[in-house]
């Protein structure tokens, strides 16, 4: 079965890898491991605190699955809302993230994120709205950093699902010849998805180094030659290199004043300044105070 999380991903290749190759796979590094249990508690807390603001959250850890498409995951509940017409009250289906960066503040930003981890949680939820024929979600996400909350609600988004739904028929059938290939591995390898051509997301999947190995695969110059996506990249990489330029000054000659200053949070103008100081660093996150308010 394909989680719902993988459709997230641009690569149908890297999701047979998941289905057909798990073993094959690079294992976490610590750190890594060390995010996903934070996670998970993180998720407990954030129950507890909605159970005491008088929020219930029920069907918690519930899976779901299609089989005809292949598809399973689990929601992390549904909280109970009073209805608008004060009818019974309302469940609605709610993920639980927490985050070590900016959480997106509300749907259409959330649905473009170019981070690849907010991205994957996006399409588990719409997923699950839509196998579910559930019309609405919200999403919770609590900063690492400072405890704040940032809610954002979604509504099912159709045109969205669909994307996610053929990249799930595609990963169904390939997946299908290659298991009618038996024991073949040659076989096997030739039934995968073409890799993809801007090789996003490629740097950080596990199965790179031990399977696909992208950047040893032959590409047809004609293709890159014709490419115009990566034409229009190259142009705009050119037009943003001396803003990038005076960004990264300015960044470090910031960063540096506040690192050579006593005190660990800090408010200017319209920014908070938050430092924080391990054994071999320190970290500089600074946002506009409007963000802070929003979240409070």
């Amino acid at each position: 079965m394909t989680p719902a999380t993988d459709l997230g991903y641009a690569c149908d290749r890297r999701i047979v890898y998941h289905r057909c190759w798990p073993l094959r796979a690079q294992p976490i590094g610590e750190e890594l491991a060390s995010i996903f249990e934070e996670g998970n508690l993180h998720q407990t807390n954030v129950r507890t605190e909605l159970a005491q603001l008088g929020y219930e959250v029920v069907e918690q850890e519930v899976n779901f699955r299609d089989n005809l498409l292949q598809i399973t995951g689990t929601i992390d509940g549904k909280i109970m809302l009073a209805a608008d017409d004060g009818g019974r009250p309302r469940r609605i289906p709610i993920e639980i993230k927490s985050t070590s960066g900016v959480s997106p503040k509300n749907a259409e930003e959330w649905r473009t994120s170019e981070t690849p981890l907010l991205a994957r949680y996006y399409a588990q939820l719409q997923i699950y709205l839509l196998l579910t024929n559930e019309p609405e979600g919200l999403a919770l996400f609590k900063s690492k950093l400072t405890g704040l909350w940032s809610l954002v609600a979604i509504s099912l988004d159709y045109a969205y699902t669909e994307g996610l739904l053929q990249r799930a028929e595609r990963v169904r059938d390939a997946v299908a010849r290659v298991v009618t290939c038996g024991a073949d591995e040659t076989a096997k390898l030739a039934q995968l998805p073409d890799r993809i051509a801007s090789r996003e997301g490629c740097d950080s999947c596990p199965w790179r180094d031990t399977m696909c190995h992208p950047a040893e695969a032959i590409v047809d110059p004609l293709l890159i030659a014709q490419d115009v996506d990566l034409n229009a990249l190259l142009h705009e990489r050119d037009q943003l290199d001396e803003a990038r330029k005076r960004y990264a000054k300015i960044d470090q000659n910031v960063k540096c004043r506040f690192k050579m200053t006593a005190g660990d949070r800090f408010a200017t103008g319209d920014y908070l300044i938050v430092k924080k100081v391990t054994a071999n660093s320190t970290r500089i996150d600074i946002r506009p105070l409007a963000e802070k308010a929003e979240q409070l």
